[in-house]
């Protein structure tokens, strides 16, 4: 029986050699195949939780924007209307005040008619002056160097 014993162990570790090569050649490629297959599902699943994470941000930084966008949009309104509200009001107050260059050469114009009209009138005084001597004086002497325009009379 000692002979056969060391048959027995080789035959039995042979066997145990078929069945591991054989299932390292037949059974180990359905379970990496397997193994492939997991990881695609999972990393497809991971993939999808992914996008659709992603979608949900690019949705919600869309609404912010948008409502950013139509703020500043409402604020260029608002300061459109008040521009054009301001160029009214300006163009109104422009009819009731004078710019200080205008209203000094208005003043510099007034004095100067003021003036002819204050010479005009020393001038005319002066020849009623002249008149009104000349007319009240005993002896007639020549009349005054006098100019009397037609209708003074």
């Amino acid at each position: 029986m000692n002979e056969v014993l060391p048959f027995i162990a080789i035959a039995f570790s042979g066997v145990t050699l078929l069945v591991l090569v054989g299932e390292k050649t037949f059974g180990g490629g359905n379970a990496l195949a397997a193994k492939f297959h997991t990881l695609d599902k999972e990393t497809t699943e991971a993939i999808a939780q992914v996008r659709k994470e992603l979608n949900l941000r690019i949705d919600e930084y869309e609404r912010v924007v948008t409502v950013g966008f139509e703020a500043v949009r409402a604020n260029i309104h608002a300061m459109q209307i008040g521009l054009l509200e301001f160029r009214v009001k300006i163009a109104e107050e422009l009819h009731a005040y004078i710019r200080k260059d205008d209203y000094n050469a208005g003043i510099n114009e007034v004095k100067r008619d003021v003036q002819h009209g204050f010479r005009s009138v020393d001038d005319r005084l002066g020849q009623l002056q002249d008149l009104i001597m000349y007319a009240n004086s005993d002896s007639r002497p020549t009349p005054p160097n006098v100019r009397i325009k037609a209708g003074d009379g």
